[in-house]
């Protein structure tokens, strides 16, 4: 069917889903491309003094330059190559050490202690490379020159850049590879040789499994991250390079190439040279700070937001060396609003106590957070873009695509508590039809601990809640068919059943988005739609509250319904449960951003609502420091 736009009539039942501005979804600018030269991400020694701990440099300077990583808008200082390297090494463990040194909701969150793995190279690696190396007669791959430089060149001048996608060159032994490689002579044995061929080939594909699928094994972190990204065959991509001879065109062809990653990877280059200059600048002291104030802390609060890009720079201002008393005006009032609105926070322009522990954590924990991100997007590299369902479970957002990033329709969601077992899982499935009238069948959990003690202390509950109890399937009657005086969580949530009938009141409220998943997990209405006025929104028992579902649901019927409100209302007036089919399936991810850049350009973050952040880095830096110390 023809789609049509939004109704009158359709958008007083339906919510407005009024359309983005063509200024809101103008991409940002690109950074211009300059390879001449590589700018190492640093880290600001004087916001990290840890970095005291990464040791002295080491005395050799090899001859490999990085060809390949993100050049940055703003050109850090002038600095020697292994210098800037062993900085961006030491930022990966700082930047993911600071995740941890942070005060934060997630800090008394259990995180368990056997979810740290990390996914090691493909498990036929090494299998792989000892066909490849039979198949060439045991002829050289990586130490045999190409336009002047070897092809070992090229690779170790990618793993040197691999910082600036968040990866530490230290995975892939980068300093002992550039040293053994450029300790090559026409004295080194034909053995030695061949093993340091092995070393880079195996480089070179757990590289190649970290850009294509992630470091770490996503479904081993973390029991509600369901996400097996598709690694690629190692033997496949051996033959394939050396067939095309070109490792400079096989290694960018590797990275990443959504607008979603590049601009995330972008946004890390953009903070590690911030980093490098010197960070935001001071923290703001106080509680907390009110338009119309006239203090040297509102001059503090307006550097920072300078520094960090929410307010215009001032020339005047900054000119100054040290902070001057200033007024909290109604243009730092909207620089504080924007502030709010890319940290998930109230955007009322008041840098309240909420507000100001946001804007003082340090750019290496926001480096940390972009770094784990760029994680994130890796495991979903092979997903496809186009039309979509995505639920940002830290955002407490769903968001419905046509195409790419921009947004055809957007919405507040709740999601589920904090608590362990009532966690929203993060997957992957399609969306086949929707329930008008949904009945409620309540889950046994719920039905143990929640309702068991309201029947106790009153067994007309289920009456007042429109439910119907059952006990083995069948209808009984909870005033006079149960004991409530003996009955046990055990015995009542093995051997009944609660329904909820459809109508008011009832949790599902009128409509559920159903994708046939075996975690119990779907989209829906809700009577409590005060809920989503709140800017933490994690109430539910694990599924998703969708605010304005009306809305969602006429545009997925769109496709099949030349009216979509109409059918919708005719439905919901017979107040029977229905199922309506999708003609037109849709794919929904429910997924877990603490950070991305939008649509428009710009740079958000969000609470680590679950601690998932906290699992992930552990994981990343328990790998790369056992690399480094066991020589693996």
């Amino acid at each position: 069917m023809r789609r049509k736009a939004f109704g009158a009539a359709a958008q007083t039942r339906f919510g407005d889903n009024a359309a983005v501005s063509a200024k809101d979804m103008a991409p940002a600018s690109a950074a211009r491309r300059d390879r001449s030269e590589w700018r190492a991400p640093l880290l600001n020694t004087v916001e990290n003094p840890d970095y005291k701990a990464c040791g002295e440099l080491p005395a050799f300077a090899p001859k490999h330059r990085p060809a390949l990583g993100i050049e940055y808008a703003v050109k850090p200082p002038k600095t020697d190559l292994m210098y800037g390297l062993k900085l961006a090494s030491c930022a990966f463990f700082f930047s993911l050490a600071a995740v941890f040194t942070v005060t934060s909701a997630v800090e008394a969150r259990e995180i368990p202690e056997d979810a740290r793995p990390v996914a090691a190279e493909h498990p036929r690696a090494a299998e792989a490379i000892e066909i490849f190396y039979n198949e060439r007669g045991l002829q050289p791959f990586w130490l045999t020159p190409a336009d002047g430089l070897t092809n070992a060149d090229h690779l170790l001048s990618a793993l040197a850049a691999s910082s600036s996608h968040g990866l530490s060159p230290a995975r892939y032994k980068y300093d002992r590879l550039s040293v053994e490689v450029g300790a090559l002579s026409t004295d080194t044995s034909f053995d030695e040789r061949a093993r340091i061929e092995r070393a880079l080939s195996s480089a070179f594909l757990l590289y190649l499994d970290d850009l294509r699928a992630g470091a770490a094994d996503p479904e081993a972190l973390d029991l509600k991250v369901h996400v097996d990204p598709a690694r690629p065959d190692p033997l496949r991509m051996l033959r394939e390079l050396a067939q095309i001879n070109d490792v400079p065109s096989v290694l960018e062809r590797i990275v990443p190439k959504n607008a979603r990653y590049r601009k995330l990877r972008d946004a890390l280059g953009r903070l590690t040279i911030q980093a490098s200059s010197g960070g935001w600048g001071p923290t703001v002291p106080g509680k907390g700070l009110k338009p119309g104030e006239t203090s040297v802390t509102a001059d503090i609060l307006r550097r920072r937001l300078i520094a960090m890009g929410d307010l215009p720079p001032e020339p005047e201002l900054m000119s100054e060396a040290s902070s001057q008393v200033s007024t909290y005006d109604e243009r730092l009032q909207g620089a504080v609003a924007k502030f709010q609105d890319r940290h998930g926070l109230n955007a009322d322009g008041i840098a309240g106590p909420a507000t100001l522990r946001a804007l003082n954590q340090p750019v290496t924990r926001r480096i940390a957070q972009v770094m784990l991100n760029l994680e994130r997007l890796r495991w979903r590299t092979n997903q496809r873009l186009g039309r979509r369902i995505e639920v940002n479970q830290p955002a407490y957002r769903m968001t419905v695509y046509d195409d790419d990033d921009v947004p055809l329709h957007e919405a507040r969601v709740v999601i589920g508590k904090s608590e362990r077992r009532l966690q929203t899982p993060e997957f992957s499935r399609s969306m086949s039809y929707l329930v008008l009238n949904p009945r409620w069948n309540v889950p046994k959990s719920i039905v143990s601990r929640e309702f068991l003690p309201e029947a106790k202390a009153d067994p007309k509950f289920f009456e007042k809640q429109n439910m119907i109890l059952f006990r083995r399937g069948k209808k009984i009657d909870p005033l006079t068919d149960v004991n409530w005086e003996q009955m046990t969580p055990e015995i009542f949530g093995d051997h009944y059943g609660v329904v909820q009938k459809p109508g008011p009141g009832n949790a599902l409220g009128n409509v559920k988005f159903m994708f046939p998943n075996g975690h119990n997990i779907y989209l829906h209405d809700t009577p409590s739609k005060h809920l989503f006025s709140n800017e933490m929104r994690a109430h539910s028992h694990g599924c998703v509250r969708v605010e304005r579902p009306f809305a969602l649901a006429w545009l997925l019927l769109s496709d099949q319904s030349a009216d979509p409100g109409a059918m919708i209302e005719n439905i919901l007036a017979t107040g029977e449960e229905t199922e309506v089919s999708l003609e037109r399936p849709i794919p929904v991810h429910l997924m877990y951003l603490t950070s991305w850049v939008d649509h428009a350009g710009t740079l958000h973050f969000r609470e680590d609502v679950y601690g998932r952040d906290e699992a992930l880095a552990r994981a990343l830096h328990a790998d790369v420091e056992e690399r480094q110390t066991s020589g693996l």
